[in-house]
């Protein structure tokens, strides 16, 4: 029989293997990042509530009103 699968190298595997995980991470901190950048650069305008459906705040009692002695 005549082997045509590469033969597996564990030990170099293992090694790489925190290596691959670090280029991950890297690369998703740097999308990460630039996404924050892009959001800080073009904010977008924040939803307006419509004049009608918003509820009027009544004032506070004066007995609920804290005041400093």
């Amino acid at each position: 029989m005549t082997a045509t699968a590469q033969p597996r190298r564990p030990l170099i595997q293992l090694a790489t293997a925190p290596l691959r995980v670090l280029r991950y991470l890297n690369k998703e901190l740097l999308s990460a990042g630039e996404a924050m950048a892009r959001s800080n650069r073009f904010p977008q305008p924040r939803p307006q509530a419509d004049p009608a459906q918003a509820k009027h705040v009544q004032p506070a009692s004066a007995g609920k009103v804290l005041t400093k002695v």
